[in-house]
C-alpha cells in the first residue's frame, strides 16, 4: 500500500491540502476568466501554494517550503501595501510563517538552537534604543518600522536555515533554487533589454523596457519584470554557486546548464550598469583565480577568457562602456565626475556628519538611503552599533577564510566553502557600496547568504588542529559534521 508520495506522508493533512489546492485552482480559473490575471494575482496564488506546502507538509513541508521561499526572491519589488508607507513583501511573510512552523513542530523545535553569535547579541539592544525618537511623538513610525524589520529578518533566516540544513541534501536544493531564481531574473532582464516589445506581450508583468541612459551615454537595463536594475544584486550573490553546483552535478548536460546560467548572470550584471557590482564581480573572479588556480587553473582561466572576450564584444553593442568604467574609478578615488556618484558621496559625507554630531544615533530611518549600510547604521543607531555591525561582518569573513584556506592549501575539495566565500565577498560589497537595509527585497538575499555562511561554519570544525582529520573523514564539504559540545559555538 502506498504510504508516501514525493516524500509526503498520506494522511488527513495531505488530502486536506490537496482538496484546498483543487478548490483554489477552480477559483483561480473562474476569477481569471472573469477579471483576467495580473502580477498581484500571481503573487497571491504562488504565496498560497507555498503556505499550503509549509502548513500541511509538516517537517518536510518546512524544508521544501524554505526551498520554495528562495524562489520568491525573484518577485522583486512586488509588495502588498498595508498602508501607503508600510509595504509588506511576500517573502518576509513566508519567512515568519516558516519560523512559526519550525517552533510548532516538536522535532524541529528541539533541534533549533536559539543562540546567536556574540556580535549579534551586542547589536540587538541598539535596535531597541533606536526607537527613542518615538518618545517625543511625531516620529515617522512607519518608515522606522520598515528599516527595523529589515534587520530583524536576519534572525528567522538563521534559525530556519540551521534547521533545514541539518539534512545535507538541502544544501543542493537551496543553492540550486537560488542560482535558478537568479538566472531567471537575468534572463528576463536580458530579453527586455534587447527585445523591448516584450512589454506588449506581458503588459501586466512588464511596464517599461526602454533602457535608461547614464550621463556617460551607457544604456542601462531596466529589469522591469523584477522591478529595477537592483536585480543584479541577487546575480552577484548567487553567481558563485556555479562552482559547487558544477561539482555536485558532473554530467556535461547539467554543467552546460550551469554554464548558461553563469553567462546569463554575468551579462545581466554588465547591462545593469552598476559600477560597484562590476567591481565586486572583478574581485570575485580574482579571488577565485587566486584560491582555485591550483586545482582548477584551466577552468578558471577559461572562464576569465570567456568573460573578457564577451565583454569586449559587448562594447560594440552597449556603447560608452569605457566611459562608464572610468567614471566609476574616478568615484572610487574620491573625485566623482557624474551626478550619481556625486550624490552618493554627499550622502556618505552627510551620514558621517550626522554620526559625529550625534554619536549615540539619531533613530531608525533618520539618515535616509545612504547607499552604505555600515554608514547608515552608524548614523541611525550610533558609532558603537556601526562598529559592531562592521565587526560582525569582518569576524564572519575571517572565520570563513580561516576555515577554507588551510584546506585549499592542502589540496582538499572544499568547493562549497569557496562558493560561500565568494558570495560573502559580494555581501560586503553590497553593504559597503550600495545599502540594502532599506527594502526587504534587497536585504533578504544578503541575509540569506549570511545565514548559509553561519550555518556552514557551524557544521564544520573550525579548530586548525582537527581540520586534517575532518577532511579525511568527510571528503564532501557539505556533510553536516557532528561536533562535541565543547567545540560548538553558539549562533
Amino acid at each position: 500500500m502506498i504510504e508516501r508520495i514525493a516524500g509526503f506522508k498520506l494522511g488527513k493533512s495531505f488530502f486536506l491540502g490537496l482538496a484546498l489546492v483543487a478548490v483554489g485552482g477552480v477559483g483561480l480559473y473562474l476569477y481569471a476568466d472573469r477579471y483576467g490575471l495580473s502580477y498581484r494575482e500571481l503573487i497571491v496564488v504562488s504565496a498560497l501554494l507555498i503556505v499550503g506546502v509549509i502548513v500541511f507538509g509538516r517537517e518536510l513541508g518546512v524544508r521544501w517550503g524554505f526551498v520554495l521561499w528562495v524562489l520568491t526572491l525573484a518577485l522583486g519589488y512586488r509588495t502588498v501595501e498595508l498602508t501607503r508607507d508600510l509595504p509588506i513583501h511576500p517573502s518576509e511573510v513566508l519567512l515568519w510563517l516558516l519560523l512559526v512552523c519550525v517552533l510548532m513542530q516538536r522535532r524541529l523545535a528541539a533541534s533549533a538552537r536559539l543562540t546567536f553569535q556574540v556580535w549579534l547579541w551586542m547589536f540587538i539592544p541598539f535596535w531597541v534604543l533606536a526607537w527613542w525618537p518615538m518618545i517625543g511623538g511625531g516620529a515617522p513610525w512607519a518608515q522606522m518600522l520598515n528599516e527595523f524589520r529589515n534587520f530583524v529578518l536576519l534572525i528567522p533566516l538563521i534559525i530556519v536555515a540551521s534547521v533545514v540544513l541539518q539534512q545535507e541534501r538541502y544544501w543542493r536544493y537551496l543553492l540550486l533554487a537560488f542560482f535558478f531564481a537568479s538566472s531567471c531574473i537575468a534572463l528576463m532582464g536580458i530579453l527586455e533589454y534587447w527585445f523591448p516589445e516584450m512589454d506588449k506581450l506581458f503588459p501586466a508583468f512588464i511596464s517599461n523596457t526602454k533602457p535608461s541612459l547614464s550621463e556617460e551615454g551607457f544604456a542601462r537595463a531596466q529589469f522591469s519584470f523584477w522591478g529595477g536594475p537592483q536585480a543584479t544584486f541577487i546575480c552577484v550573490l548567487a553567481l558563485p554557486s556555479c562552482i559547487v553546483l558544477a561539482k555536485w552535478w558532473p554530467t556535461w548536460v547539467k554543467r552546460g546548464a550551469v554554464a548558461i546560467g553563469l553567462l546569463l548572470q554575468v551579462l545581466a550584471i554588465y547591462i545593469g550598469g552598476y559600477r560597484s557590482i562590476w567591481l565586486v564581480l572583478l574581485v570575485q573572479v580574482l579571488t577565485a583565480c587566486l584560491l582555485g588556480l591550483k586545482k582548477h587553473g584551466v577552468i578558471v582561466a577559461l572562464l576569465c577568457f570567456v568573460v573578457a572576450f564577451g565583454g569586449y564584444q559587448l562594447v560594440s553593442l552597449v556603447p560608452r562602456t569605457n566611459e562608464r568604467a572610468i567614471s566609476g574609478i574616478a568615484a572610487l578615488q574620491g573625485h566623482p565626475t557624474d551626478s550619481s556618484a556625486t550624490n552618493r558621496q554627499n550622502r556618505a559625507l552627510g551620514a558621517l556628519s550626522r554620526t559625529i554630531e550625534a554619536p549615540f544615533g539619531n533613530g531608525w530611518s533618520t539618515a535616509g538611503w545612504v547607499h552604505s549600510d555600515f554608514l547608515q547604521v552608524a548614523a541611525n543607531l550610533g558609532i558603537v552599533a556601526g562598529l559592531i555591525f562592521l565587526g560582525g561582518f569582518l569576524y564572519t569573513l575571517v572565520r570563513l577564510g580561516r576555515r577554507i584556506l588551510p584546506n585549499l592549501k592542502a589540496g582538499e575539495h572544499i568547493d562549497l566553502g569557496l562558493s560561500l566565500l565568494l558570495s560573502f565577498v559580494a555581501v560586503g560589497g553590497l553593504l559597503a557600496m550600495e545599502g540594502v537595509s532599506v527594502l526587504p527585497q534587497l536585504v533578504l538575499p544578503v541575509w540569506f547568504v549570511w545565514a548559509l555562511t553561519e550555518t556552514w561554519l557551524r557544521q564544520t570544525v573550525e579548530l586548525p588542529e582537527v581540520n586534517d582529520a575532518v577532511a579525511n573523514a568527510y571528503p564532501k564539504p557539505w556533510v553536516a559534521i557532528p561536533l562535541p559540545s565543547s567545540l560548538k559555538t553558539g549562533v
